[in-house]
């Protein structure tokens, strides 16, 4: 028996992604002593605006990741590779060296948080 949703195929601009981009929760980073916050995550990596630094494609660099407007200190930290940097528009793309669960389980517990904040 075929299954609807396995042949189903998006028309236009097809996303060839194997992780979904989610825009919320919007996380705080900080690289290279810079803050800046996500535009969108996913499971693979991170797109952040308001960069203003001298990373290459390619770079591994180490992040510190929060909730933005958590309070405390930041709750992850992990090494990730820098796959562009457009600074036209100020962003930096970012992938996770590796998806280990700690990273997984982070942002599992920050997207069910924001939803359990939203029902209230």
């Amino acid at each position: 028996m075929s299954s609807f949703t396995m042949s189903y195929r998006k028309v236009g601009n097809r996303e060839h992604r194997r992780d979904k981009r989610l825009p919320l929760p919007i996380f705080t980073i900080r690289l290279d002593g810079l803050v800046c916050d996500t535009l969108n995550w996913s499971l693979g990596g991170l797109l952040v605006s308001g960069y203003e630094g001298a990373h290459n494609p390619e770079d591994l660099i180490d992040v510190d990741v929060k909730i933005k407007d958590a309070t405390g200190d930041y709750a992850l930290k992990l090494t990730a590779r820098v796959v562009r940097v457009d600074q036209k528009n100020k962003t930096i793309a970012l992938r996770f060296e590796e998806m280990s669960p700690v990273i997984y389980d982070f942002f599992e517990r920050s997207f069910a948080q924001r939803f359990r904040n939203r029902l209230r």
